[in-house]
Order: C-alpha cells, then structure tokens, then sequence
C-alpha cells in the first residue's frame, strides 16, 4: 500500500492523464453503445434523461472541478475563482439544455423525454403540455419568451451591479433619443411659424397679383438669408465661407504618443514616512503620517497631530520643524500646506526622486466628458494627487504664466495651443501669436486658425494689439444689435437664424518682458483694455513671460488677470509677485506648477503637460494640408495703416470694482487703500484709483498722506 501511494504521489500527472482519457472515452461512447455499456444504470437513468446534451459539459465540469481543487491550488475565498469554477459551467448547462429542449422527441434512442433532458423540458415546456412531435408556434413562441427570461435572471442574479449599469445607460440612451427627437420636432414647427408668419406679412404688405410664385419666394428667402449671413459676419476675425464650415476634420489622437508614467516606489514612501515621524518625535512632536497622495513630481503626506501632555500638538509647532525635516529628507523643495484641501490634516508635499511624465494625449481623450463640456478646454496637467487638471478659458478668463528659464513656461503654452488645435477647428477658435523670441510659436505658422502669421516684431505687435481693441468694439455693436449679453448667447441664436457663429480669439503672447521694454505704456494700455472688457466678445489673453517683476507684471495687468499658473522662480519675491504667495521658489522645476485659478485662491500644485516637437509637428502638419486645399484669408499687418484714437484704448475709468469697494465702505468709520488691496485682492495703483472715484461719488472724504479716509 505504501509504495502504491509513493508511485501516485510520483505520477501523479500520468494518472490524471489516464484517467481524463478513461473518463472522456466512456463519456462519448455511452451516447452510441448505452445499450450495452456497463454504467448504464448511471448514465441512463440520472445524467442523460436530467441534462440531456449537455452531460457533456456536466462530465468535463467535475473534471475541470478535479484539475482545480487537486493540481491548480485555488483560493476559495477568491470571489472571481468561485464564479468561474462554479457558476459559469452551470450557466452554460442551463443554456444547452434549454436550446436543446426545442428540438422534437426521440423515442427510440437513448433520450427517452428530450434532447434537453428533463431541465430543458421544465424550463422550457412546462407548465405548457406539448405535442411530442408537432409543437404549435405559440408553443415555440412561449418557450422563446421563457428562455430569454431565464437568461436575464441568470444574469441579474449573478451580475446585478453590471446589469444596473448597462439598464441604466439604456434607459438614458432611450431618453436622449427621446429628447433629439422633440427638440427637432419643436425647431422645425418653430421654424415653420416663422415663415407662415413672413408669408402673412408679406400678403398683407403687397397685392396678390405681385406676388411670385412658392418655389420663388423659397428661393429668394435663402438667398436673403445668404445675404444676412454675410452682411452680419464683415468682421476681421473671419469671412464666411458656409461651404468651408463642412470640411473640417479634428486630427485623430493617434498623432500624439503614449506615455506611460512610473508609479513611486513603496519603499520610498515608507522611509520618507518614517523619517517624518522620527524627525518631529526628536523634538517632542507628536504626530502620525495617515494618509499619503502619490502625484507625478510630489507626494504628499498627510499628518495628524497627536497629543502630549494631554493636550494636541499645535499646528505651528509642526510647520516650524520645516528646515528640520528638509535636513532629514536631504530635500530643500519640501512644502507645507495647512490644512490640506477637504482634510483635517497638515500636509507636506515631498518632491519624488524620480518625476513621471504626464502626456497630452491621455488627457485630451475623446471619451473625456469633462473637457467635452468645456468651451474652451485647457488641459493643465495631473494634480499632486495624480488627478487630472482642467480648466474653461472662458471662465478664468485670462491666464498670466511665469516662470523662470527652463522652468516648463514655454512648453505648457505649446500644451495649451496643442490641445486647442485637437479639439476646435478654425470656425470656432482663431489665434493672434506674439512671439519676440521668433523661436517658440513660429512653427504654427500656415495652420488656419491663425488670423496673421505670428508676429515677432514688436511694432507689429502693437499693430495687432490695436486691431482686437478694434475688433472688440466691432463684436459689441454685433452683440447690442442682435440683444445679447455674450458670445455664447449670440451664437445660440445663430443656430436658429440661420448665421455663422462668431468664433473665439485667443491672444497669445509668448514673453511679455520683451514688448514691455520697448512701448511699456502702450502696451499696458492695450492688454488692459482687452481685458476689462474682452470676456464678453468671446476675446481672451494667455500672456507669458520669465521674468515676474513689478515693472513687467505692473498692478493693472495682475488686477486684470486673476487666473495664473507660476512655475519655477528665483525668489520668494518673484513668487509673491505672480501669484500673491510664497511657494514658487520651492518647485523642482521641469513642468512642476502652482495654479491659481479665478474660484480659488489656494495654489494647486500639478505637474505640466510634456509635448515634443514631433507631436507639435504632426498635428500642425494635420492643419496645413487643410489649408492648402481650402486656405482661410488671414490679415496682413503690413497694409494696415497705424491709426487708432487713444480715446479707444484709454482704460475704463468706470472700474468693475467699484460696487465691490462701495459695500465695503459701508458699517466703516474709515477706509484707507491697503485695506482695499487686501480684500479685493488688487495692486495699490488700482486700489488708489478706486479710492480717487470714491472720493469723487462722495462715498469718502478727501486724503491726508499716511491716514486712512473718513466714509461720509
């Protein structure tokens, strides 16, 4: 007995191998030599007359049940093993015993009630009593409906989240269907009112014997529509071109690359874990790392403060301990942040000691449905807790970026036109490029979304500049003409009107520096103007540049753009200087980014978008060919005469602040301008200004140097 159970422990593949063809032999002969086979008392009375065909599958299922619990050494108490050995094989059963229930008696072979034994026959024929041989079609028919029914319990009972799901998407599939289909019922009644009411109109205005016949008032309807549209769209941001309008094709995503990003390593967050705690525990600060967020360039690592002495450890006690845990991380671009966002917890962002890539193509995706939403989407980059950061222009909406050389400043502009180009086409977005270093946005030249070539002349510049003042001033007519408060408004009423929407400007200029050193006033005044009052237009700025000082981001330009992104810097005076807040100048570099956005003054920290030269290349190239085959007029700088009134670009004297200063007055005794900078978050030149215009509408006295005002 004992060397019997060495030689099965020794072969015991060879018996498994035996036995499986023994088993599977037997299996296939008894459906041709039952008769006379030896297991007929098993297979006839139990297996064959209960699952019918599908004996089969129940046979190789013990099998398959051996192989796994003997030879394959499976978990139980893994779910997804269970469903798979257990559940999966007897749905399978039940299908082929029901499908095989269909099929008519056999009285003389081996079934002796049918093809799908007696579970097809209560699954499929009961409680219904059919003919053995000539079943009706409502018989057929109601054994159709009991198998569709069974299939869905069976995959409801097995799979109720995934069904929920995919009943859930239906319904709302159903819905939307509904919905498209009311929504074109309604616009073309409406539409149809409208011209029964110019018909009527017309009748009454004219005699009966004038009038021309239907098809010729159709078609003189279309061609004043026609004439409308272009009368309504002289403007020099676009000529139309309805033809054109249909030819656009978005480039595929395929022209960008996959980048994949290297997740931190376990290891490096349990020492920087441990090294926290040890740290302030050295100096008598009690506190525990319980929650930690992994992001492409930082990790940040959440402590709770503890208790010593019976009572908490105070908050400052830890963020004074900064220098010391920068000693014990041999890291000096650490970063506090109390509390963190949504947490009551102190946190402490830890630079990675390697920085993951973050691609364009994975956050521009097409199944995106939060960009899709967006009308001017921006792709920022992934968040320090690897989440992916957007933003609307429209909303924001003007965008300062700075950062020092090398810092991602002029690669996250690259980004930002990139994704522009892979999600608008020239109808819905047009671009004025300011380029003074000629290096950095040149290679968008011949794309049609550009309304001149880029511009690397600082007289042309101004030139520009002063064409959108122009421009501006031409959409506000078009808007006051057609009583609408904004873009988006007007072009919601050119879908019903027929019209070709107006499309959205950004202005990009790539170094501010430089074009201050040359016209600083003009300059200032220009952008300043498109600012106050480009919004409503459809008119936006994204300005750039590296060197944030006071002299190049003047008061006015950051009270005019509350949006900013702050990459690397030098000091902590040029971090305060964009972004009103020290921080800045503790990024690693290399795309690492503090965004601000208009809703939130607290710093987000991300990661920037990496985008090469080649994929730059690709989609620009995308572009070009349609241009060569429908080329888009753009305006030449050089045929336009430099002349514009400075009235035009003399900035609103009319602050947007001014209701916000005049409610702040009110309960005060006094009011002094820093008071009015710290609050509404302005430079002093603009807070002084307010002031001035208080003290003109009477709302405070008249100044003494160094003392706040009295409010009347």
């Amino acid at each position: 007995m004992q060397k019997f159970f060495e030689f099965k422990k020794n072969n015991k593949h060879l018996l498994f191998v035996i036995s499986f063809l023994i088993l599977s032999i037997t299996s296939i002969t008894q459906f041709y030599f039952l008769e006379g086979s030896i297991f007929n008392f098993f297979y006839q009375p139990f297996l064959i007359n209960f699952f019918g065909l599908s004996t089969i599958i129940f046979l190789f299922w013990l099998l398959g049940l051996i192989i796994t619990i003997y030879y394959l050494s499976i978990n139980y108490k893994n779910k997804k093993n269970i469903i798979f050995i257990f559940i999966f094989p007897m749905i399978l059963i039940i299908q082929m015993s029901s499908l095989s229930a269909f099929f008519n008696y056999n009285n003389e072979g081996i079934f002796k009630f049918s093809y799908g034994g007696l579970l097809g026959e209560y699954i499929i024929k009961f409680p219904t009593v059919w003919d053995r041989f000539n079943p009706s079609q409502l018989n057929y028919l109601l054994g159709i409906v009991r198998f569709l029914l069974i299939n869905l319990i069976l995959i409801f009972i097995f799979f109720p989240k995934k069904t929920l799901k995919k009943i859930n998407k239906l319904f709302t599939l159903v819905s939307n269907l509904i919905g498209r289909y009311k929504s074109k019922k309604l616009e073309s009644e409406s539409i149809k009112r409208d011209l029964e009411k110019k018909y009527d109109i017309a009748e009454k205005q004219f005699p009966k014997k004038d009038l021309v016949d239907s098809n010729d008032n159709l078609d003189n309807e279309n061609i004043e529509s026609k004439v409308s549209i272009e009368n309504s769209t002289d403007s020099h941001t676009f000529t139309p071109n309805i033809k054109q309008m249909e030819l656009w094709n978005l480039p595929i995503e395929d022209l960008l690359q996959d980048i994949r990003s290297e997740k931190i390593d376990p290891n490096e967050i349990n020492q920087t874990k441990d090294l926290i705690e040890k740290t302030l525990n050295e100096h008598g600060i009690e506190v525990s790392v319980d929650q930690v967020k992994s992001g492409p360039s930082v990790t940040m690592y959440g402590l709770t403060p503890g208790f010593g002495n019976s009572k908490r450890v105070r908050v400052d006690h830890i963020l004074a301990r900064e220098k010391d845990i920068a000693l014990a991380l041999a890291n000096q671009n650490i970063r506090f942040q109390s509390p963190m966002p949504g947490e009551s917890l102190v946190g402490i962002e830890v630079p990675n000691k390697k920085t993951s890539v973050v691609g364009l193509k994975e956050l521009i995706s097409a199944k995106n449905e939060i960009l899709n939403k967006l009308a001017l989407p921006i792709a920022i980059g992934t968040g320090s807790d690897n989440s992916p950061l957007y933003c609307d222009l429209t909303k924001l909406p003007h965008l300062l970026v700075a950062g020092a050389t090398g810092s991602g400043k002029s690669v996250c502009i690259n980004s930002i036109i990139t994704g522009f180009l892979m999600k608008m086409n020239p109808d819905e977005i047009r671009f004025v490029m300011i380029d003074p270093k000629r290096v950095e946005l040149t290679p968008y030249s011949g794309i049609p979304h550009l309304l001149t070539e880029p511009i690397v002349e600082p007289s042309d510049a101004i030139k520009a500049l002063k064409l959108m003042v122009e421009e501006m001033t031409f959409r506000f007519k078009q808007l006051e003409m057609d009583n609408s408060k904004n873009i988006s408004t007007y072009n919601e009423k050119c879908k019903s009107k027929n019209r070709v929407k107006m499309p959205y400007i950004v202005i990009i200029v790539d170094e501010l520096a430089d074009l201050m050193l040359n016209s600083s006033n003009e300059v200032e005044k220009l952008l300043v103007r498109l600012a106050q009052l480009g919004r409503a237009t459809g008119m936006h700025l994204i300005v750039a540049t590296q060197r944030p000082s006071v002299d190049v981001v003047t008061g006015l330009i950051k009270a005019n753009f509350p949006s900013r992104i702050s990459f690397s810097v030098t000091s902590q005076i040029d971090s305060r200087t964009i972004i009103d807040s020290p921080g800045a100048e503790k990024l690693i570099g290399k795309g690492d980014m503090l965004f601000v956005p208009i809703d939130n003054p607290i710093p987000k920290r991300a990661q920037g978008i990496l985008i090469s030269d080649y994929e730059i290349e690709k989609v620009v190239s995308h572009w070009r060919n349609h241009n060569l085959n429908n080329p888009v007029k753009k305006i030449d700088l050089n045929s336009i005469i430099d002349e514009i009134s400075d009235d035009n670009i003399e900035i609103d004297s009319d602050d947007d602040l001014i209701l916000q200063a005049q409610n702040l007055s009110r309960g005060q005794k006094t009011l002094s301008t820093s008071y009015l900078q710290r609050r509404l978050r302005i430079g002093y030149p603009r807070a002084a200004r307010l002031m001035d215009e208080l003290e003109d509408q009477g709302v405070v006295g008249p100044g003494d140097s160094g003392k706040a005002r009295e409010v009347l």
